[in-house]
């Protein structure tokens, strides 16, 4: 996976959390779900373009055909649901939380995913993995909470902290990633160059022999 395309999609992602807590109090007064909409269908749009779409330098998948069909289904339904959001706005009020829980995994899904298939050749730490076990947390969180705890706004500024936490994360590893495919292909130019440059071996002792008279 390319690394510039993984740290745009870290840098939208962030933008998309600041807004959020930026205009919670706002959002959660009527366009929660629409804001929810316009969410999903950008998830599911980068992670068919960004994700999905990426190649090795044999123009070969990054993932299996396990992981690639998991992929397209997820971001399909991503894509679909989001649109749905934004045509039938009324009828997913009342699940507005349910709805930014789910997108709230959808992000730990794209980091999972990530950190399986989509960093290869690079090995990523393994600490990255607390990224999406921290995101489900948020999830679960905005899932238990009780509708008479405390104001919309509350779900505005989980989603928008997961958000900011998933862009952030997402650009740093995409910055380790691009330069270790930097490093890869920089050796494998050397070794290419190399290999070019040396000369051919005799390929029998008679050519040996023709060369020494």
């Amino acid at each position: 996976m390319k690394g510039r395309n993984l740290i745009l999609t870290g840098l939208i992602a962030a933008l998309i959390g600041i807004v959020l807590i930026i205009f919670r109090t706002s959002l959660a007064n009527g366009g929660v779900v629409i804001a929810a909409g316009i969410i999903f269908v950008l998830a599911g749009v980068l992670n068919m373009s960004v994700f999905l779409a990426s190649r090795d330098k044999h123009g070969n998948a990054r993932m299996g055909a396990f992981g690639t069909a998991f992929g397209w289904i997820a971001s399909a339904a991503a894509v679909v649901l989001g649109l749905a959001m934004l045509i039938f706005s009324k009828a997913f009020v009342a699940i507005a939380g349910f709805m930014f829980a789910v997108l709230i995994l959808c992000t730990a899904l794209f980091q999972l995913f990530l950190l399986i298939f989509g960093s290869h050749p690079s090995k990523l730490s393994s600490y990255f993995y607390l990224v999406p076990t921290a995101l489900v947390g948020a999830a679960l969180y905005i899932f238990l909470r009780k509708p008479d705890t405390g104001g919309e706004h509350i779900i505005m500024l989980v989603t928008g902290i997961s958000f900011i936490v998933f862009g952030a994360v997402t650009m740093i590893e995409g910055s380790i990633i691009g330069r270790n495919n930097h490093r890869t292909l920089k050796a494998s130019r050397a070794a290419a160059s190399q290999a070019a440059t040396m000369p051919a071996a005799p390929e029998s002792i008679t050519e040996v022999k023709a060369e020494n008279k």
